[in-house]
């Protein structure tokens, strides 16, 4: 018989309920900071000192190190399972996952560091950052071929929340894709459209990209069952 869920310790899953709680928190957060942008005068009071708060590039590398390490953490805990069920490739494919996950991450950030301020604003980065941005872009590519073959792999051996998860890897970034694509094609192709529809379309893709990119993580977490 298929496995359909993982059991783990009481503590784990009270490591897991931890890092679901802090993922969703700054993911939370995340989108808010990719709302508010950066602070300007037409803002309202509050949003103003949000945006203000937010666009610190060191509060931005904490949101960015707590979402790293919230993922880590609960694939860690699923790589722990695959590996107590001795399914190998499948274990294999999660630590892939993780190290691109963390190179993502760390491509994404590391010029805040070793880029001043005015030198990504006046573009004499520009160099370096379209070194880090094509490396992104590689380790994405690979990140979702791994994710292919986790997905194969999840559902062809796991059933129930386990086999729902895998296919979650794939099938998120796919709609994903789609609904920017959409977007992206009334943008540009569909005469007639005015620019509050457009934005009006482009919150719907937001929120809908953000709710998708949740789901493989909060699926993930339903995949590992604590014991009693």
């Amino acid at each position: 018989m298929k496995l359909g869920t993982f059991s783990v310790s009481s503590k784990a899953g009270e490591v897991l309920n931890w890092s679901m709680g802090l993922y969703l928190a700054f993911s939370g957060l995340s989108l808010i900071d990719n709302w508010t942008s950066a602070p300007n005068e037409g803002q309202g009071l509050i949003t103003q000192a949000f945006a203000t708060f937010q666009s610190s590039s060191m509060i931005q590398v904490i949101e960015a190190v707590a979402l790293l390490a919230t993922e880590l953490t609960m694939l860690e805990v699923f790589r722990r399972c695959l590996s107590r069920n001795k399914h190998f490739t499948a274990q294999l494919a999660v630590i892939v996952v993780m190290v691109l996950t963390f190179l993502i991450a760390a491509a994404s950030n590391l010029p805040m560091f070793l880029c001043t301020p005015e030198e990504m604003s006046s573009g004499v980065s520009g160099v370096a950052l379209s070194k880090f941005s094509t490396f992104s872009i590689a380790c994405g590519l690979v990140l979702f071929l791994t994710n292919l073959v986790l997905c194969i792999q999840l559902i062809v051996k796991y059933a129930g929340r386990i086999r729902l998860y895998g296919a979650s890897l794939i099938g998120c970034d796919v709609a994903i894709s789609l609904a920017n694509m959409v977007y992206g094609y009334i943008y540009n192709n569909v005469g007639g459209v005015t620019m509050d529809q457009i934005t009006t379309y482009g919150t719907i893709v937001s929120i809908l990209s953000f709710v998708l990119g949740l789901a493989p993580y909060c699926l993930l977490r339903r995949t590992m069952v604590a014991a009693d």
